[in-house]
């Protein structure tokens, strides 16, 4: 397969993931996947995803402030849930929320006191829209991540989740790219860092 631009990558993507057949069962599945490697974790971060096209990790978070429907997901987990909040100069900050709001992009993002860093959580859950082969994640352009998830040590804590349709995304990973530990699709982990 030959590798093609992020740019590109992108596109195929966002034209693709909206239409994914099975889309429901399919993070049902990965839900499944992931929530055994959240035991023992009491600091998750998480994210509120865009439901077209990221996967949607809501359903088990317990403490949800937006609620999703639950009657794939036989639990929820109870940790302390931390989301991200963009905040001037391309910076992230991770929440506890007690609402959430719109931002400027159309996102829900944390409103809220309880703040953490990403060294003091235990697992965090990065959105994407994909990752190729060596586990580089393809996300909208913006950095945020790839900026504050720059250490390896970090990196092992960060789980991506996708679909096995679309993984992986034949794209050229640059030098600041995020390098995930885990990635979960449907059909099984893949593991990057161990």
């Amino acid at each position: 397969m030959n590798p093609i631009s992020k740019k590109d990558a992108r596109e195929i993507l966002k034209k693709n993931l909206p239409n994914l057949p099975e889309r429901e069962d399919h993070e049902a599945a990965i839900l499944k996947r992931l929530f055994p490697l959240l035991q023992g974790k009491s600091k998750i971060i998480t994210y509120s995803p865009d439901l077209t096209l990221e996967v949607d990790v809501l359903p088990i978070i317990e403490s949800s402030p937006l609620p999703r429907p639950t009657g794939f997901i036989e639990a929820r987990h109870s940790a302390k849930w931390y989301f991200p909040r963009m905040e001037d100069g391309k910076v992230l900050r991770f929440i506890r929320p007690y609402s959430f709001e719109k931002n400027a992009t159309g996102l829900f993002q944390p409103v809220g006191d309880e703040e953490i860093s990403v060294e003091e959580a235990d697992l965090i859950l990065v959105p994407a829209l994909g990752f190729n082969e060596r586990g580089f994640r393809l996300g909208r352009g913006g950095g945020y991540y790839d900026r504050i998830l720059n250490a390896e040590s970090l990196q092992k804590k960060a789980i991506g989740l996708s679909f096995s349709k679309l993984f992986p995304v034949p794209f050229l990973e640059e030098s600041h790219d995020l390098k995930i530990g885990k990635m979960i699709t449907e059909t099984q982990i893949h593991s990057f860092l161990d």
